[in-house]
């Protein structure tokens, strides 16, 4: 088992976003290969350097980290300080219309009690308690609860999208990272 030097750049919102990204690039690159592909993605994220940079230049910080960094780590430090969205709101919503009738159904609902995840539905309150006394037979370890709830028929079921609103001057900072990964 060896040791191979790593250097990638990655962009990102802060150091662990753009060491993901670059984890993920060479995840997608090299495969898992049992953590010895080489990649950095065989490292993990343990230090941040960026304040070296007040008195060393690039090539220095590059040549401390390769010293200093133990196998399977990762440090890195910023080359671009990310833009981050100074706009009061950061969302823009667009309403969709509601023409016309809307009808409404009543139904009842069993679902999980930890996650909300829906195993029985009917239109009846007792075929529904059925079906989840039988489900819970069926897997001893889980709880359900059986909800009632109104469900939209006829009419349009969706009233408006969100979308994220970008800054004209928004930008990702640019990461680099330097490791000793396993290979």
């Amino acid at each position: 088992m060896g040791a191979e030097l790593i250097v990638r750049r990655a962009r990102g919102k802060n150091i662990e976003d753009a060491f993901k990204r670059a984890c993920q690039d060479d995840e997608d690159y090299f495969g898992h290969q049992e953590g010895y592909s080489g990649g950095i993605h065989t490292c993990s994220l343990e230090k941040d350097v960026t304040s070296m940079q007040k008195t060393k230049s690039y090539n220095e910080i590059d040549e401390y980290i390769s010293d200093n960094c133990p196998k399977r780590e990762a440090w890195g430090y910023c080359v671009e300080q990310p833009i981050t969205n100074k706009n009061k709101v950061k969302s823009q919503v667009d309403v969709t219309p509601q023409k016309g009738t809307r009808k409404w159904e009543t139904v009842y609902k069993a679902v999980t009690t930890w996650d909300q995840r829906e195993v029985a539905r009917d239109k009846s309150q007792t075929v529904c308690i059925k079906k989840a006394r039988a489900f819970v037979e069926a897997n001893p370890d889980v709880s359900l609860k059986v909800i009632i709830a109104k469900e939209l028929t006829e009419g349009n079921s969706q009233c408006a999208t969100v979308t994220y609103k970008k800054s004209t001057n928004e930008k990702l900072g640019l990461y680099k990272f330097v490791a000793w990964a396993a290979c």
